[in-house]
């Protein structure tokens, strides 16, 4: 049971990369967006589906820390 706490943390954080995973493949990557509805638009698109990438990656990576750093401090003042 002691190490019940890092289970759970390393389950969330496999939830939450799944979770990012299945919104960048089945969502962000069908997307398509007409803007001028001529050939710039593929390149528009791409760059809103790369700053959207980007951003839920760098938000991703936040949290994640943010658990990890939660989950040790809770681990030391146990100890």
């Amino acid at each position: 049971m002691r190490l019940f706490g890092l289970f759970m943390l390393i389950f969330i954080m496999w939830i939450m990369i799944m979770t990012v995973s299945y919104f960048l493949v089945f969502i962000i990557g069908p997307l398509h967006i007409n803007v001028f509805y001529n050939s710039m638009d593929r390149l528009i698109s791409s760059i809103i589906k790369a700053s959207l990438a980007i951003g839920l990656v760098i938000v991703l990576i936040l949290l994640l820390g943010f658990l990890k750093t939660k989950y040790l401090q809770k681990a030391l003042l146990k100890n």
